[in-house]
């Protein structure tokens, strides 16, 4: 599919699907439109919210939210899952015989947010790390695909029934192992991936004010230097392995906010309870520096849908405004479903290494 190509037609199917045997079962009548949002930044990643005339009957049930996009030059037919959520109705207006509203829509690892444990988990010293999430996410009835990992706990773990999610205590195990958080795909399928780093990738996809340009003018640039930080010092201490310490630092001369630049550090601190080894450390303590160094710089974009996944690398170029950026990462992004499924993507901005 040419996804910046004019003339696109795009419709959408609203399917239900089985609680507990993720089959789908029927498709909904009477949705009229609505909203989808992805966003990085919160644990439970997807959410939204659907316009109907008719309730959507789904009882326990979930629904899956496809487009279908046919571009008539080629007869080119592309079909995407765009969700696959828990739906409640809190209220609707009845206009004589129809009755229309709006469903709330929540990603499937709200699930494991709002569950917790029957009594404290303990997890033992010598578990594999993401063996034991993905054991969470099954018996919470969730499907998932967790790339392998060998990092094992060096110390128990205790996981409270009083403070601590089933998705707290699944997202800390995969941050022990060097994972990202917990995601999930449009099929519903809780997803478990190491973190990488997006200095170490190229763009997939490339924002040109050109002839094929998809974007619409009015891009927002956010920017904010107060307080970044130039070093980041971690600190892990338990009764198996001692204590040990990493630090990470930008002294970067080409960085405005690097102890080069600056003349002074910067200094933030973290306290981990357990680690996989130094090498882990240390490489925790680099993403953290990262991480709080791409906060200073963003940009908020609307455009026409094309194919993107939140942590993707895309580039801009903006020959208009004199922009160009290819270290652009995608951390929050609005779907609206209606024909040219426009977006607003929120990316920031990442040091390359």
């Amino acid at each position: 599919m040419n996804w910046f190509s004019s003339g696109r037609v795009d419709t959408f199917r609203f399917v239900r699907v089985r609680w507990g045997t993720w089959t789908e079962t029927e498709e909904l009548e009477g949705i009229i439109g609505g909203t989808l949002e992805r966003n990085d930044s919160t644990a439970i990643k997807a959410s939204g919210s659907l316009d109907y005339i008719l309730e959507p009957a789904l009882g326990s049930d979930l629904v899956r939210v496809y487009s279908d996009s046919y571009y008539p030059p080629t007869g080119e037919r592309t079909s995407i899952a765009q969700g696959t959520y828990l739906a409640s109705t809190p209220s609707s207006t009845y206009r004589g015989a129809i009755e229309e509203g709006t469903a709330d829509l929540y990603g499937v690892l709200h699930v494991l947010a709002e569950d917790s444990f029957a009594e404290p988990l303990v997890v033992p010293a010598g578990t594999r790390a993401v063996d034991k999430a993905a054991e969470i996410v099954r018996e919470a009835g969730l499907p998932v695909v967790a790339s392998e990992s060998p990092a094992t706990l060096g110390s128990p773990a205790v996981f409270d029934d009083k403070d601590t999610s089933k998705l707290d205590a699944v997202n800390w195990l995969l941050d022990f192992a060097g994972f990202a958080s917990a995601g999930c795909d449009g099929y519903g399928t809780v997803l478990m991936q190491p973190y990488q780093d997006p200095s170490l990738r190229l763009p997939v996809l490339a924002l040109e004010d050109d002839g094929a340009c998809i974007f619409r003018s009015g891009v927002v640039r956010e920017y904010d230097t107060f307080d970044v930080p130039n070093v980041v010092v971690v600190v892990c201490s338990n009764a198996q392995a001692g204590s040990m310490t990493a630090k990470a630092v930008n002294d970067d001369p080409q960085s405005a906010f690097s102890t080069v630049a600056r003349g002074r550090e910067i200094v933030r601190k973290e306290t981990v309870s357990d680690i996989a080894s130094q090498e882990a450390l240390q490489a925790k303590a680099e993403a953290l520096l990262a991480a709080k160094t791409s906060m200073v710089e963003g940009f908020e974009i609307t455009h026409a849908f094309v194919p993107l996944e939140m942590g993707d690398v895309c580039s801009l170029t903006y020959r208009k405004a004199g922009v160009h950026r290819d270290d652009l990462v995608a951390v929050r992004q609005s779907l609206k479903l209606k024909p040219g499924m426009e977006c607003t993507t929120r990316f920031r901005r990442f040091p390359r290494s």
